[in-house]
């Protein structure tokens, strides 16, 4: 999980963290953390926090196949009107339907969708 070092330093003064303020023109946090170091926390878990990371990709995976890597979306498949459905534009989605419906969060479909806009077809 990707927690940022205001909040810790909210919920775990104790922790101190160092930081910046957010960047003007890429409106993204500015990086402070130049080696890992892991904290210990009050109930038994423990945070690291490491350097340069900004964003994470995914790799090898199609935009076919993506839809089967969320659970809620893949019991739904079936029932989608076409075996090739990409549940964004095709009547008949049973995706889609959940979506509008609330059995499947809105949230989460936007995440899909974000991350099927970001899929690069070149590479298959």
């Amino acid at each position: 999980m990707w927690v940022n070092h205001l909040f810790l330093n909210k919920i775990f003064p104790q922790i101190n963290l160092k930081t910046k303020d957010v960047s003007g023109w890429s409106g993204k946090g500015m990086h402070t953390t130049t080696f890992a170091e892991m904290y210990d926390l009050p109930f038994g878990g423990k945070i690291i926090d490491t350097p340069g990371i900004r964003e994470l990709g995914l790799v090898d995976i199609s935009k076919q196949e993506l839809s089967h890597y969320f659970p809620e979306m893949r019991i739904l498949m079936n029932d989608c009107q076409f075996n090739n459905c990409m549940h964004t534009e095709e009547p008949n989605c049973a995706v889609k339907n959940a979506v509008n419906t609330n059995k499947v969060s809105a949230e989460r479909y936007i995440s899909y969708r974000n991350i099927l806009d970001s899929i690069d077809e070149k590479k298959y």
